[in-house]
């Protein structure tokens, strides 16, 4: 008799342990989904304030082209555009196979070539192009806002790698195909 009451205690242990791990893994799956949502509406308005520099260099008096160089104002505007629309659909992708690491890379390495664009567009050698200051200045204030939404998905990415690899979570993490995320 007491042999069963200790194997029922055990086996009472071992499923409040599971339940309490398993919630523990979801509730670190679900820290990275919000961190995700909020990274999300940040590269949306890089999106965003690229529409609104497109508009305004399209109703400059030259239009998109400069009198300068009018060919080399076009590349630089398509080269931002091209980049936005990458990010767009690096993100989307990304919200789809969260748990890939390609996708991640794919939208960090699209985030920097955006990043970029811009750059080229204002770089005192490119002096035939004008981007309004006040665009400028919500790039660079997006910049800073987005750091520390992306710190805290990074930080929320290692908490839940860290608590897929630990035993005896993992053989939890096995079962119920809980995958690795990136960085970003």
């Amino acid at each position: 008799m007491i042999n069963t009451g200790w194997a029922i205690l055990c086996l009472a242990l071992v499923v409040f342990w599971g339940l309490g791990a398993y919630n523990r893994l979801v509730r670190l799956r679900a820290a990275i989904g919000q961190a995700v949502a909020v990274l999300d509406v940040h590269l949306t308005r890089y999106e965003e304030l690229v529409e609104l520099a497109v508009t305004a260099a399209a109703s400059a008096p030259f239009g998109w082209q400069s009198s300068i160089a009018p060919e080399l104002g076009a590349v630089h505007w398509t080269r931002l555009q091209t980049a936005a629309r990458k990010t767009a659909i690096a993100m989307a992708h990304w919200q789809d196979l969260l748990f890939s690491h390609a996708a991640a890379r794919a939208l960090s390495e699209s985030k920097l070539e955006l990043s970029q664009a811009w750059q080229a567009l204002n770089h005192p050698d490119v002096y035939y192009i004008t981007v309004a200051p006040e665009l400028n200045a919500r790039w660079s204030e997006l910049d800073v806002l987005i750091q520390p939404d992306l710190e805290r998905y990074n930080q929320a990415a290692a908490l839940y790698n860290a608590a897929i690899v630990q035993f005896p979570a993992l053989l939890l993490a096995r079962m119920f195909s809980f995958h690795s995320v990136s960085p970003l």
